[in-house]
């Protein structure tokens, strides 16, 4: 008797039964499209179910979100508070993107406020700050700038730009003081209306300029400003010419002009740009020297601050800060001029056009060359 395993079997098995090995249809495998309708399609109409309803449901439970976070900033937990705070900041963050229809924002929601004015105070009081300490403040400082309650933010702001705290906290407090004082900048001066109604910002000529009175009314803010538009640190006195510029008025456009004859040159472009953006011409001149001297080529200049050796990277890395520098500079000069040109004298526009016409041709960054070209376009080539 032949065992199961003789081919012999097999065989003569195949053959009784009428069919032999070649006559049996050929095995292929299945197609990529057939996997697709198989496989891939139904499981991507699972997923767009299970988003849908992940999104419902998260909605459904933002109220909730906001709620635990702001509950977890007054946690003992370090970690928990860390994490509420970038969570509350996140939150924030969406809705300015997408701002919500309620009538009380986060943004305003006072336990929301309370919350992370609170933290960063506290923070800014202690006597000992490790490095997740100043971490943590400079989060915390500008996450504050998008609360929309100044008599609470402001103080607090006002407290973190002291030069008792750390340069980036600092720098930090001034970015959120100058975002709070650009939103009131762009109410009081018709921007934000026209911006809401879908319609073309007005020309700068057509806006409520200059300012009688400043966007923002707290004594200590308008106090720290003052001093740090004279700080010893660029950074501080460059970021607080931004500032100034949104809080306008008569007192802040003063200090601007001062800051005209400040020896870092981004200072001294902040307080031109911010006097243009103010509707004021004093600054007309240095946005001339400014255009003019950006035209000039790189040269390094070791920094007598930092001790360290002239290194062909160092050099290298100073460059390109030169540039990203220079570039910024000249596109928010030039878009100065073209806001202020319709009030700009007859032999400032001739000395300006020559200048506009060099950076058309010989400036280093393709974008500004193009800028420099469509606004001589506008203006008037010499």
């Amino acid at each position: 008797m032949a065992s199961e395993s003789d081919p012999s079997t097999l065989e003569s098995t195949t053959a009784s039964s009428g069919f032999r090995h070649e006559e049996l249809p050929p095995v292929t495998p299945p197609s990529a499209g057939f996997i697709v309708q198989l496989f891939l399609i139904p499981a991507m109409i699972v997923l767009a179910v299970v988003a849908v309803w992940a999104l419902f449901g998260k909605l459904a439970d933002s109220d909730n979100d906001w709620k635990q976070l702001a509950t977890e900033l007054g946690s003992s937990n370090e970690h928990r508070r860390w994490r509420a705070a970038m969570g509350l900041a996140q939150l924030l963050r969406n809705e300015e993107i997408s701002p919500t229809k309620d009538p009380e924002p986060l943004a305003k929601n006072p336990v929301v406020v309370d919350s992370l004015t609170k933290l960063l105070s506290e923070s800014l009081a202690s006597t000992t700050t490790t490095d997740e300490d100043i971490t943590h403040q400079e989060f915390l400082a500008r996450t504050l700038g998008a609360l929309d309650a100044d008599e609470k933010t402001l103080p607090v702001l006002a407290e973190g730009v002291k030069d008792s705290h750390n340069i980036e906290v600092r720098k930090s407090s001034l970015m959120s003081i100058a975002a709070i004082a650009g939103r009131h900048f762009d109410d009081a001066t018709g921007y934000s209306a026209a911006v809401a109604a879908g319609s073309i910002a007005p020309p700068l000529s057509d806006r409520k300029l200059p300012l009688i009175a400043s966007t923002i009314s707290d004594a200590a803010v308008l106090e720290q400003l003052r001093r740090s538009a004279q700080d010893p640190e660029p950074v501080v006195r460059h970021l607080s010419g931004y500032a100034l510029a949104n809080v306008s008025g008569p007192d802040s456009l003063e200090q601007l002009r001062v800051m005209l004859t400040d020896g870092n040159r981004l200072a001294q472009a902040n307080a031109a740009i911010g006097l243009a953006r103010n509707g004021s011409t004093d600054g007309v001149p240095a946005l001339i020297q400014l255009l003019t001297t950006s035209l000039k080529p790189f040269e390094y200049q070791p920094d007598s601050a930092v001790k360290e050796e002239s290194t062909p990277e160092t050099i290298r890395q100073a460059e390109a800060r030169h540039q990203i520098e220079e570039s910024q500079v000249a596109r928010n000069c030039l878009k100065a001029t073209a806001d202020l040109w319709p009030q700009i004298d007859a032999e400032n526009r001739v000395t300006l056009v020559a200048v506009i016409s060099q950076i058309e041709q010989k400036f280093f960054a393709s974008d500004v060359q193009l800028q420099a070209g469509d606004m001589l376009k506008t203006i008037g080539r010499p």
